[in-house]
Order: C-alpha cells, then structure tokens, then sequence
C-alpha cells in the first residue's frame, strides 16, 4: 500500500460505503461490491497487505474508475467512438459507467487500418426483419487470407443472426470444413435457445450450395436463401460484418505490432467486443444480452498486444526461479475464464487466469525493442476482402470434392498425322482450347484445377481409320471398342503409376535403371553449374534438412515415354520458421491473361514473338539464410560421407523457394529497363 494511515472519512467522499460492527469494519465500493475488510486492534483498524487476490480487486478498481474514452476505445478492439459513449449513456454493459468525457481527436490506427472512399450513396435506414432470435441466419465465408495464422488457417466462417445481430466465427484450413462448422452451429445454437432455425441466407459459393449442404437443409426444413449472381450486396449483413470485422484486424495489428499471422487472434478477440457492443437495432441491448438474456460485463477487457505476466506454477519451477514470464496478450480464452497470451520464447499460445496485463506497456515494444514495428504494408486484407470474398465468381475455384469432372462439357476430337497416316485423339475442357493428347496431360490438367480425376471417362484410341470408307466400320467400331478403350486407358493410367518409383532404391531395381541414373546425373550437373551449394563440414546446433528424388517421365503424343526426369527437392517441412526462414510470400500470375496480353501488343505494335523456357528456375534464387542440406541418397561423396551442402540458391521444396525465384526474377527485369 502507498500510505500507511487511512481516513474514513476519505473513504467515504470517494463514494465508498462503510459497515461498522463487532470489532470489525467492511469496506464496499460504488457500486455496493465488496472490496476488503478490517479488525480492530486497541483503538485502532488494522489493514494489511493482501499481495494477490486482493491487489488485483484494488487494480480494478482504479482502472474502472478513471477510464479515458481512448482507452476504452482500444479496449474494444477500436470500434467506432459514439458507439462506446451510447453504451456507457445507456448503462448497457457492466464497467464503463464512470467514463470520462474527453474526446477522442485521432486514432491514428483506424485512420490507417479503415480509410475508405467517399460515399455517393443515401444514408441506410436500419430495419428488423425478423421476430426473434434464429428466424434468419447470415452466413458467408472470408479467405484465404495472404498469411497463414500461427494455427495454421487461411479461412474463416461468419454466422450472423438476424434479430440479435450475434456473431459466431470459425476459423478453418480449407472451405471444405464448412458443411462441419454449420452442424456445429446448428447444435450449440439449438441446445442454447431451445429453438429451430428457420432460415439461411448465404451467397451462391459452392461451399453453401453443393448436394450435401441442401439436403442436409431441406431435410431440416430450413428455407435457403441465395443472392443473385455477382450480386453480394444482397447477402449485405455478412459482407458487412467481415469488412468491419477485418478493419478491426488490421487496427488491432497496426496497434501492438505484432505479426500479419496473428490475424486469426485479433478476430476472435475483436468478434468478443463485438457481442458485447450495441448495434443501431439492438440498443440499448447489446447482442449477448438479446441472446442470452443477462447484461455483460467487459471489466475483464484489456487491450490486444499488451504486456502481460504469466504466473509459473511451482510444480514448473524451483524456489530460486521467477515466479512469472513475459508474453504478449492476444485475447480471451475460448473454453476457459481468462486470457490467451502468446509466449515468444516458447512460440506458442497458452490460455490461463493467473496472468496480469499491463496495459501501460506494448508487448512487442518492450519485448523486442521500442522502435520495432513489423511490417505492415504486406499484409493487404482489404485486396482479399474486395476480389476473392465479394466476387461470387471466384468462388468457382473450390475444392477438390466440390468440383467433379463433366465428361459431356469436355470436347473430345480425332486428328491425322499426313506421315503417319494413323489417327488421334486429343480433348478439350469446357471454356479453354487447351489441347490434352494423353492420359497424363489430363491428370495433370485435373490436379492444376482442383477438378476430379477420372480416367475411366477418357478413351484415346482413335475410333475412325484414316481412310474412312464407310460409316458401318466407324459405328462397329464405337459400339465393339468402347468397353475395352475404357479398360485401356485404365490400365494405362495404372502402368505410368506403377512404372514411377518412389526412391532411389526403386530406380536401381528399375529396368530403366540407367536412364533414371543418367536423369539424376543431368541434375546434379545442373546444380554444379549453377553453383547451388558447398561442400563444409556440419555445423553444431543447426538443422540439418534431407532430400529425395522425385521422378515423372514425360511422354509424347502417342503416350509414348520421351524423356526421364528426376528432381531433388529438399524436405522443407523440418525448416524452422524465423530461424531457416522468414518470408514466403511471392504473387502468383494468370498466365493466361499473360499470353492474351502479349498476343495483343505483338499484333499492335509488330513486335517478334519469341517464346523461352527457363529450366529449373528455382535454382536462380539466392537464398540469404544459411540453410544447410544433407547429402542426395546415391550420390555421397566418397570420403566425405559426413559432411553437408551450405546452399547459396534456392531449391525446389524450400519454404522461401518461390520468393527467391521471384525476387532473382524481378531484378533481372527490371534491369532490361
């Protein structure tokens, strides 16, 4: 305590209440809540020092008490300023009754994290539509987001409900985890309210409108509601809430300088303050009150990316030990009473309620520097939220088990070769003159556009004769050779699997034994003359990561095997993020559009058209980490077995191989310039 003599009286004029009696005194705050007790020694009460328990109640209290509006206004994961003064007016949350009345000029985080273009549109009038809560439920999907959060998901799924204007979020890997998350919902909502679901509103992305999805609704008899298409104004409640949501992310972030990938941390912390804010059809109840039926309390509100001190258990340190270590708060716990706080040391997330925050102290700035700051331009949500969320056409690109193959939109032709004289069968896909003369061209044309790979569906054997006579002998044919095309060309399809071998051992059991040898070789040269590596004895305290051999051969236009090729990829996932790598991030380009525009400027201005292939393009990046790579299997030198390759260029596998091929890339070009 500060002061070793305490009035009553001043206990009394702070607005504190007072109970006397049997040799002991009870002292209750403002609002009747008990804050600690006293006996009487002599003539005298005695007050003495409660190092924990109480001396967090006497910190609460005193935040409470004298709360700045800025303060509260980064507390609430920076929603906008009248918000939180008709909240604190209307008494709707328990904590900020006693907020001040200075006023928040500028918040230079949301200036950066929210600017938008002016409006040319009239003022929206808000309007309920609904009766209570569940009539009518908004959902929509946000992603892939240009980071990875440290949980390893690029996606999140948001579920408004229409009357309360609660919202529930699940962050998930992959659109294909959104059918699960529903079900999810759909049982905690209904054991919540003890009532049904009637209706959904959503956008025409596959994710919401496969078979599975609308059976399993209409087998609920809930009404499905679909927005026009390239219309999501109409599903304009969860459009809003994921650009308000990821303004929120990007203040919050800006805020406590931690990394893009904690992006996953700042929704579900900002999600949280929302629940607990009125919205302009609700107030003066907050959503949680609507829903549940009793007034939260955000007492317990902190602001993201504080300073915090995680107190050590004593079965995890001994008498000599600190009793408490530092991490960063990145908000509240999802399935227990207290805070998530991120532990740099330990690189991992922990929940837990013996833990103080200081607010005072930015955890970032004070844990790795006051003047460090990542980087915040590179982390663009806004470009994600406007072209991959809001476009329904993009949504066509999904998953695997979303998007089957249609035979009958394929186009399927027989050609002549003069020398030959022999016929042949190419396919196109639907929308593309992409020309696909094997079984493999179309495996791989399926794995590039997530589409089912069937080869069952494909028959490459020609059905006319060169000569075509007659029309009889080309319907015989159809009719007698289609079963047994089909059992070729599957047959074929297992051959080519079966004749890759996965090792190195495979190849020299392999009867192309030495044509693998010879591919592997022409590799390895490669490498050499590109100077990708060193030989250097193996360091201590380093990772050392393996490599395989990857083989493919290539094949003609009558599926003939043309070329072996073998490949050495590093094993990259063994790679320790920050330490072996830093960024990854490199832009991805349509090449399509690429060649459309360069077909267009080469018939407008004249230019030569020449076409280049750069062979093993990765191995042009440098690298600026050193990352050591252990010996190929085959190839150990002799008398060297136990040394490692320091790599100078980026190698196929690598986290950071296709930035570094992008960066070498960028430089050359504009060096032509």
């Amino acid at each position: 305590m500060r002061r070793n003599l305490i009035c009553g009286a001043q206990i009394d004029i702070v607005g504190n209440y007072i109970e006397w009696g049997r040799d002991k005194m009870i002292i209750y705050n403002s609002r009747k809540e008990y804050m600690f007790s006293v006996n009487r020694v002599d003539k005298l009460y005695i007050v003495y020092g409660y190092p924990t328990k109480y001396e967090a109640k006497f910190k609460e209290v005193a935040l409470i008490s004298n709360l700045k509006l800025d303060f509260v206004h980064r507390r609430f994961c920076h929603v906008n300023i009248p918000l939180i003064q008709s909240m604190s007016k209307n008494n709707s949350v328990k904590g900020i009754e006693h907020l001040s009345k200075s006023k928040v000029e500028n918040c230079v985080n949301c200036k950066i994290a929210k600017s938008t273009r002016s409006s040319l549109k009239k003022n929206y009038t808000y309007r309920r539509t609904t009766q209570r809560c569940l009539d009518r439920i908004h959902c929509d999907l946000w992603g892939p987001a240009p980071v990875t959060s440290i949980g390893g998901n690029r996606y999140f799924l948001s579920i408004i409900d229409d009357y309360s204007r609660k919202v529930d979020v699940y962050i998930i890997k992959s659109k294909d985890q959104v059918f699960d998350c529903f079900k999810k919902y759909l049982a905690k909502v209904e054991r919540e309210l003890n009532s049904k679901i009637k209706c959904m509103r959503s956008d025409n992305g596959l994710e919401f409108c496969h078979k599975e999805f609308e059976n399993f609704l209409t087998k609920l008899e809930i009404k499905m509601e679909r927005t026009s298409l390239y219309t999501p104004e109409q599903n304009g409640i969860a459009e809003k809430f994921n650009r308000t949501a990821m303004d929120g992310v990007r203040a919050m972030l800006h805020d406590s300088g931690l990394q893009p990938k904690f992006w996953a941390e700042a929704l579900l912390t900002f999600v949280h303050a929302k629940n607990r804010c009125e919205h302009k059809l609700t107030s003066p109840l907050t959503p949680i009150e609507i829903w549940s039926g009793f007034k939260p309390s955000v007492r317990h509100f902190r602001i993201f990316g504080s300073l915090a001190y995680v107190h050590i258990p004593k079965i995890k340190r001994n008498k000599l030990q600190p009793r408490a270590k530092l991490g960063i708060l990145v908000g509240y716990s999802l399935r227990t009473k207290g805070y998530r706080v991120f532990l740099p040391n330990e690189n991992k997330v922990i929940e837990t309620i013996h833990v103080y925050v200081d607010e005072s102290e930015n955890g970032v700035r004070s844990l790795f520097g006051k003047n460090k700051q990542y980087e915040y331009a590179k982390f663009n949500l806004n470009s994600v939220n406007e072209f991959e969320d809001l476009d329904d056409s993009n949504r066509t690109k999904l998953l695997d088990k979303l998007s089957p193959l249609d035979i009958e939109d394929w186009t399927r032709k027989e050609y002549t070769k003069t020398r030959s004289k022999q016929m042949y069968v190419y396919y196109c896909p639907p929308s593309s003159k992409t020309k696909l003369k094997s079984l493999n061209e179309v495996r791989k044309y399926c794995k590039e556009n997530k589409m089912t790979f069937e080869p069952e569906k494909f028959n490459f054997k020609a059905t006319t004769k060169y000569s075509d006579k007659n029309k009889n002998s080309e319907n015989d044919s159809r009719s007698e050779g289609s079963n047994s095309d089909e059992i070729y060309e599957t047959l074929e399809y297992e051959c080519y699997n079966s004749e890759l071998p996965k090792t190195f051992e495979d190849t020299q059991r392999s009867k192309d034994k030495e044509k693998w040898d010879f591919a592997m070789r022409e590799e390895l040269n490669m490498m050499k003359t590109r100077k990708v590596w060193e030989l250097v004895d193996p360091p201590a305290n380093k990772t050392i990561i393996g490599s395989k051999w990857v083989y493919n051969i290539k094949h003609d236009e009558e599926n003939k095997p043309k070329k072996y090729k073998a490949r050495l990829v590093a094993l990259g996932f063994k790679q320790k993020a920050g330490i072996d790598y830093g960024e990854t991030f490199s832009p991805v380009v349509n090449f399509s559009i690429v060649k459309l525009m360069f077909i267009v400027l080469v018939s407008l201005l004249g230019w030569n058209r020449v076409q280049l292939d750069v062979k093993s393009t990765y191995l042009y990046g440098k690298l600026n980490e050193k990352v050591y790579l252990k010996q190929p299997p085959g190839f150990i030198v002799k008398d060297a077995e136990s040394k490692v390759y320091l790599l100078h260029k980026a190698l196929y596998g690598l986290h950071q191989s296709g930035r570094s091929w992008n960066c070498e890339l960028d430089h050359i070009l504009k060096n032509l310039v």
